[in-house]
């Protein structure tokens, strides 16, 4: 293959976005002694679509671009209704081919390489980025790749639909006043199952563009909006004359946008998110991305992508998107409803996301609320998906306390009870079916092999509690934290692992734990012939209350509510038993989300699995059971403190090989 040199910046495609950024650098001086390419199969000599989108003239945008403009509007009309004024805004339209004759001034003046060519994959390399192209193989330091977002819809509560425009540039044969009002949505033609609706610009010199939209998971095609176009053009502006034709797709989705994790890559245009995912407006977000980027490199900041509208618009927009997935007809309603009691200016601030939450609630007010109601359970079973688990946790720890305070007497019987059908039920389980992740689930039998590493990694950590209890205990702690870090935050961030945060999260936890419960900790400690923890009661009671609080910084810093359910469950605990605070977090948490991570990993359902579990679920009740025997006899036991030890051991010499194989699992399992 043919190499072509390295660049400074490489853009992968030369539509409006690589465009923008360009005038961005260029106006910055940013494009002097710089070697660029331009990767392009098109060459963009055609003007193919339309960009709009409202601005004030005094607003950066419109000092930028307004030699772009192609015309300007004062006045919107909604399904033709009456023209209101934008206030001190206008109504701007950028032609295609006026963006792409931009560029090429671009190209020509400060001598860019311009390549005809798509683009067949981007690799990062000891020299860089690399492009390969159908042309041959390119290398920069900084890509800015423009190519059409993809979207992973792996939740039920994101849909994929298209908008897609047909339109045609008119001279009708009689003469019209030219007008200073664009007909946004223009109902007034068949639905056909979809949301569609007319688009009528008004341009000079007896010039009309008129385009049919559609919002629908199919796209709109030739041979149907011909029809539907020349029906609305002859009614509305008798016959005419096609100057030019122009179509495209834009699609509008919430889900996440996938695009491989390459340094030096840097998406722009609707791969970075800049497409309102309710509307397909995305001139202005590419404006502001641009700039944002020149900005960054001309003070030579580490490039970071334009910060988006707050997360709330993004609901609204998915409530929409849902609705015109499940019940297309109703989006010509709600679009009517919308511009009909709403100011026009007051829907735009919205669309943009520029609205406070009072003035969003007034908006949201005037919509007919069945629909979103309709689709608003997709929602919540989606967002609350890993939530419900900890919340509940967090009010059984508060129901625990309110028992403990207000009727101790019965508080042992109530935990002892809870506890024991939570281990038998889950806490048990989920580490009993480590052999499926050998052999799998449908495979029958559990090999003897298996059988014997398991047992063997356990009695060799039992010989450890025997010959250094100082040893095995710190060894228990410290896959302890590794593992309990590990799961949690395969639940809260599955796809962004990070050891060092497993480690940080584990220690928080245990910490809080056992130093919240220093004086109980430090009997097992001593039941266990081990060392104790070295606190007074006043320190172990601050240091204790600085772990929680870090925990509660964090838990908001990382936006994970369920990460902070946990916290403030771990919270109450410190005011409940050592034993009842840790069996809250081992069977709530730990072991709920590492039974559903297993259901995912294997492909399978709750009672296949328990029914797997069962034969080692009795197994290890029996070791259990004949240890307790063993060590009361021995031992003497009198205490809970005692038989809290046995319990603590038991589990330590089964975790240590479940740990090693769930380790495996993680790795090897998108769960």
């Amino acid at each position: 293959m043919k190499k072509n040199g390295f660049f400074d910046y490489i853009f992968i495609g030369a539509g409006a976005s690589a465009t923008l950024l360009l005038r961005s650098l260029e106006s910055r001086g940013l494009l002097a002694n710089k070697k660029i390419a331009l990767i392009d199969a098109d060459d963009k000599r055609k003007n193919d679509k339309t960009y709009c989108f409202w601005t004030s003239m005094d607003d950066n945008i419109a000092q930028n671009c307004q030699h772009l403009f192609s015309q300007t509007w004062s006045k919107i009309s909604v399904n033709r209704q009456e023209p209101e004024t934008l206030e001190n805004s206008r109504y701007v339209h950028i032609s295609s081919i006026a963006l792409y004759d931009e560029c090429r001034r671009i190209v020509e003046q400060h001598q860019l390489v311009r390549v005809h060519s798509s683009v067949s994959s981007i690799a990062r390399t000891e020299n860089g980025v690399q492009v390969i192209t159908e042309n041959g193989e390119f290398h920069a330091e900084t890509i800015f790749d423009s190519r059409p977002p993809a979207f992973s819809l792996t939740e039920k509560n994101e849909a994929l639909l298209w908008q897609t425009f047909i339109g045609h540039i008119i001279s009708p044969s009689e003469s019209h006043k030219q007008s200073d009002c664009v007909d946004l949505m223009d109902f007034d033609i068949p639905q056909n199952g979809y949301t569609q609706f007319m688009y009528v610009l008004p341009l000079t010199n007896n010039r009309i563009l008129v385009e049919v939209t559609r919002f629908g998971i199919e796209p709109i095609t030739s041979e149907q909006a011909e029809p539907i176009l020349d029906t609305y053009i002859q009614r509305r502006f008798g016959t005419y004359t096609i100057l030019e034709t122009e179509k495209g797709t834009i699609p509008m989705s919430t889900a996440k946008i996938v695009r491989e994790k390459i340094e030096g890559v840097i998406s722009i245009g609707g791969r970075s998110g800049a497409i309102k995912p309710s509307t397909g407006y995305a001139f202005k977000k590419m404006f502001q991305g641009a700039e944002h980027l020149a900005e960054q490199l001309m003070t030579k900041k580490e490039l970071t992508p334009l910060k988006m509208e707050p997360k709330r618009f993004q609901f609204y927009d998915r409530l929409l998107l849902l609705i015109l997935l499940q019940f297309p007809a109703l989006g010509k309603p709600i679009f009517s409803v919308l511009f009909k009691k709403n100011h026009v200016f007051s829907v735009f601030r919205f669309l943009e996301g520029k609205t406070s939450i009072f003035q969003d609630i007034r908006i949201l007010l005037t919509l007919p609320f069945r629909p979103f109601l309709r689709v608003l359970k997709t929602e919540l079973s989606v967002s609350s998906k890993g939530v419900i688990a900890p919340f509940c946790m967090l009010l059984l720890s508060v129901f625990l306390l309110l028992v403990q305070t207000f009727a101790e007497s019965y508080s042992f019987a109530i935990q002892l009870i809870l506890f024991s059908v939570g281990f038998l039920a889950v806490g048990l389980p989920h580490g009993a079916v480590d052999h499926l992740l050998e052999s799998g689930v449908h495979v029958k039998g559990v090999k003897l092999s298996f059988i014997l590493k398991y047992l063997g990694v356990s009695f060799i950590f039992l010989l450890l509690w025997f010959l250094s209890a100082d040893s095995a205990l710190l060894f228990f702690l410290a896959y302890s934290i590794w593992h309990f870090g590990q799961c949690d935050f395969k639940e809260w961030i599955p796809n962004k692992q990070n050891t060092w945060k497993n480690i940080l999260w584990g220690t928080l936890l245990f910490g809080t734990l056992l130093i919240g419960h220093q004086t109980e900790t430090n009997k097992i400690l001593a039941s266990l012939q081990t060392f104790e923890l070295p606190f007074t009661d006043e320190q172990a009671i601050h240091i204790s209350r600085i772990l929680i609080l870090i925990s509660f910084i964090w838990s908001i810093l990382e936006r994970k509510v369920s990460f902070f359910l946990t916290v403030c469950m771990l919270f109450v605990g410190m005011y409940l038993p050592l034993l009842s605070a840790f069996s809250l977090y081992f069977i709530g948490q730990h072991s709920l989300n590492g039974w559903r991570h297993l259901k995912n990993g294997l492909q399978t359902n709750s009672k296949t699995l328990y029914l797997k579990s069962l034969p080692f679920n009795l197994g290890a009740i029996g070791i259990l059971v004949i240890s307790y025997w063993l060590n009361e006899n021995y031992f003497d036991l009198k205490n809970n403190f005692e038989m809290a030890t046995i319990f603590f051991v038991f589990l330590s010499c089964i975790s240590f090989p479940h740990i090693i194989w769930m380790h495996k699992f993680y790795k090897k399992t998108d769960c």
